[in-house]
């Protein structure tokens, strides 16, 4: 058994672990909100020199909010696709 299994299997052990990823996680967030906002806050320290071509583009976060929309759109496509053509009926091979 190796280290990273013992401290698993400990349940005081993986309870500390799980914190202390959770609060990593929102540690992260923060910052990322933080940079998020930098230009809106700091203006002359963060110069926001971009040109948009489209009104959306200028949106917060607008890239990750269409890739997010993308994953979703290809995900739930390829289902309804892997269910309608993919699949054969149960008793296909029972000729």
């Amino acid at each position: 058994m190796n280290f990273l299994e013992r401290q698993l299997e400990d349940p005081i052990c993986f309870a500390r672990i799980k914190r202390w990823f959770y609060i990593s996680l929102v540690v992260i967030a923060l910052v990322e909100g933080l940079v998020l906002l930098a230009p809106i806050a700091l203006p002359k320290l963060f110069p926001h020199e971009e040109h948009h071509r489209f009104w959306f583009e200028s949106i917060p976060a607008f890239g990750s909010l269409y890739g997010l929309v993308s994953c979703v759109a290809i995900i739930v496509i390829s289902k309804f696709l892997g269910k309608v053509w993919l699949m054969r009926r149960e008793d296909h091979y029972d000729s």
